[in-house]
């Protein structure tokens, strides 16, 4: 897989779960690099995935967290650390089992503004 992921005659389909920065930066390379991407968010609606998707072209598309998780061979956590394991419940275990998923998920909580603070979503670490 990471051979073909390297590769853009051989499209890889790669689902992103988020929307932000992260997910549209990773999913705009990987365009252009010739893969197939689905962004994911909560709804099918979400503005800014739409917005993505129709400034990337035929190779991007958009939908649910669980559309997402579906339509990729490899799967990529671009999600607030705190709304991940919501995100993941959401992209349904069903749609992830047996694939790769890459976490790229941000632990740090801007919400009382600079500097930002870890926020984690379980006991000590995003990551577990």
């Amino acid at each position: 897989m990471f051979l073909r992921f390297r590769e853009s005659n051989i499209p890889l389909k790669v689902g992103i779960l988020g929307t932000g920065v992260v997910g549209n930066t990773i999913g705009s390379k990987l365009v252009q690099l010739g893969h197939e991407v689905k962004m994911g968010s909560r709804t099918a609606s979400n503005e800014k995935a739409v917005q993505w998707a129709k400034n990337n072209g035929p190779k991007a598309s958009n939908g649910t967290f669980a559309d997402a998780a579906s339509f990729g061979e490899l799967v990529f956590n671009c999600t607030a650390g705190m709304a991940s394991l919501e995100a993941l419940r959401q992209a349904g275990s069903k749609n992830l089992k047996g694939k790769i998923l890459v976490d790229f998920a941000n632990p740090l909580d801007f919400s009382k503004g600079m500097p930002p603070t870890l926020a984690v979503a379980n006991t000590d670490s995003l990551a577990e």
